[in-house]
């Protein structure tokens, strides 16, 4: 892959179960791999930042279901998201997922279309009165295994970039 000097993915996805986001997270973990960008340690913390950053985007932001719905007993969250996943306009909704690889980074960007929100108004979920609540840990997840994360003025796009973790071996 020496010749190689960068590449651009593109991935659309609806909101219905399947796990297509979990298929898309290895396919990206397998290309961070094969441009070396980092060790199998950080590899593993990146699939996790994009599975958290995918269910954000499809759970949150196109189905959009509140996270304190998890607090509710008989599973209420699970239920709406069902029912979501087959009424208008949530069922017609897509998540848009954007790789630009290089020899120095990884960029991905994944945009859905909710409404978005301010992750400024988010709770810490290390303050004493969130640590035992069932949510509020992925986006603390992301930005700790990520290089950089942000979103743009909406709320509906999360960029994420991982910078290369050390010199790539040479074949």
């Amino acid at each position: 892959m020496a010749c190689l000097a960068e590449s651009h993915l593109v991935f659309v996805l609806g909101v219905s179960k399947g796990g297509a986001h979990e298929s898309i997270v290895g396919y990206l973990q397998n290309q961070l791999r094969v441009w070396q960008l980092c060790d199998e340690a950080d590899l593993i913390r990146v699939g996790t930042a994009l599975h958290e950053a995918f269910i954000n985007a499809i759970e949150h932001g196109n189905l959009e279901l509140a996270s304190d719905l998890r607090d509710q007993p008989d599973g209420a969250y699970q239920i709406a998201g069902e029912k979501r996943r087959q009424e208008s306009p949530y069922c017609d909704r897509q998540v848009y997922v954007t790789a630009h690889l290089s020899r120095d980074q990884a960029e991905i960007t994944i945009r859905d279309e909710g409404p978005g929100f301010d992750p400024g108004r988010l709770p810490d979920p290390t303050e004493p009165e969130n640590i035992g609540k069932i949510s509020g840990r992925g986006l603390l997840l992301i930005r700790t295994f990520m290089d950089e994360v942000y979103f743009n003025e909406t709320g509906n796009k999360i960029t994420l970039i991982k910078r290369r973790s050390s010199e790539p071996k040479r074949a």
